[in-house]
């Protein structure tokens, strides 16, 4: 063997020993990362005809939660709108943020330390 040979040699067995050491350290700090994962902010959001304010609400969130690093969850609890809520909610909980639909009744759900953003259309006489 040449003295080029054996250097060839060498370097694709360093690369090969150093490929080997990333992916068991990848696989080592992911582990660690999944064993101290965040908790998530959840937050439920109650709605009756919101469609005017629902988007820019959701986008708030996420922004927020983006610049953070905090990861989010958001149950969105719908109160039998008239508007286009409804085709709203369909659309938000497509998306892949972690948008999940809430009961009606809601209000068991809502003490269980989350928090609480009413969106609900003020209405005539209330």
């Amino acid at each position: 063997m040449t003295v080029m040979e054996e250097l060839v040699v060498w370097l694709l067995a360093a690369f090969g020993c150093s490929s080997l050491l990333v992916m068991v350290a990848e696989r080592w700090t992911s582990r660690m990362n999944s064993m101290t994962e965040l908790p998530q902010e959840h937050y439920r959001l109650l709605v009756h005809n919101s469609e005017q304010v629902l988007e820019r609400a959701v986008r708030k969130l996420l922004f927020r939660s983006y610049w953070s690093g905090k990861p989010i969850r958001i149950t969105l609890i719908e109160e039998g709108s008239t508007d286009d809520t409804p085709r709203m909610l369909a659309i938000l909980a497509r998306e892949p943020y972690g948008c999940g639909f809430g009961a009606a009744d809601g209000q068991p759900e809502l003490a269980t330390g989350a928090i609480v953003i009413d969106l609900r259309e003020k209405r005539e006489g209330a």
